[in-house]
C-alpha cells in the first residue's frame, strides 16, 4: 500500500515547488500537506486527494501550454520541455490512478 501512496507524495512535491516558483504559497501548502489527509481513513478523503491529483495533472497540461506557447513565440527551442512536463503530467495522473486500487480501497471505507 505504501508503494501505492509514494508516487503521490512525490507528485504533491512536485506541485507544491510549481507553485512556489510562482510565489503561490497557499496553493504550496495545499500541495504539499494533500498527502497528509490519508492518515484519515475515510473513503471521501481518499477520493478528495485523488480528486486533488486529477487536478494538478491539468494545472501541468495548462503549464505545459503557457510554457510552448511563450518558448514558440520568442523562437527558444520547447520540444525537450514539453516532453519533460508532458512526463511530470503522465506521473501525475499514474499517481492519482494508483488510489484506485482495491488495496487502497479497501483500507478506506
Amino acid at each position: 500500500m505504501v508503494l501505492r501512496i509514494i508516487p503521490l507524495i512525490l507528485a504533491s512535491l512536485l506541485l507544491g515547488a510549481h507553485f512556489l516558483r510562482g510565489s503561490t504559497i497557499i496553493l504550496v501548502g495545499v500541495s504539499v500537506l494533500a498527502p497528509l489527509l490519508l492518515l484519515i481513513k475515510k473513503r471521501w478523503i481518499l477520493l478528495l486527494v485523488q480528486g486533488l491529483a486529477y487536478v494538478g495533472a491539468l494545472v501541468w497540461v495548462h503549464t505545459t501550454f503557457v510554457l510552448v506557447h511563450q518558448r514558440m513565440m520568442v523562437g527558444a527551442p520547447w520540444f525537450r520541455m514539453f516532453l519533460i512536463l508532458a512526463g511530470v503530467t503522465a506521473f501525475t495522473l499514474y499517481a492519482g490512478y494508483l488510489l484506485n486500487s482495491d488495496v487502497i480501497k479497501q483500507h478506506y471505507q
